[in-house]
């Protein structure tokens, strides 16, 4: 259990670590527009909506899967899952009060990832 757990964070900290080292490698996100603050609300919306949809398909993996799982193993997954959750909620509430702010974007993209790879890892269990 320890091993899977730890396992379970090393690759969530390598996506982020990953995720962030690409942006700034790469220029982030574009040549900047001047879009419309509704325009931009709906762009935020849109694309988090996208993500929800491959997320969605991957809790459902997981919860087929969760029936078998330990209760230690159950809990382990809740408590990194409510951390997660909880980061992109904090993300999005930023965002969507300020949708200009790139770091605030940055990290909801990263607890999306980060969700998605804890999906991922524990849909294979």
């Amino acid at each position: 259990m320890p091993q899977l757990a730890a396992s379970a964070v090393a690759i969530v900290l390598l996506v982020s670590l990953a995720t962030v080292v690409g942006l700034r490698r790469w220029g982030g996100y574009g040549t900047p527009v001047a879009p419309t603050a509704q325009a931009e609300a709906s762009d935020v919306g849109d694309r988090f909506l996208q993500r929800r949809q491959v997320i969605d398909y991957w809790n459902q993996r997981v919860e087929l899967n969760k029936a078998r799982w330990s209760p230690e193993m159950r809990a382990t997954f809740d408590r990194n899952m409510k951390v997660i959750d909880q980061a992109v909620s904090d993300s999005l509430n930023e965002l969507n009060r300020n949708p200009h702010d790139e770091i605030s974007e940055q990290m909801l993209n990263e607890s999306l990832n980060d969700k998605l790879a804890l999906l991922k890892e524990f849909s294979d269990l």
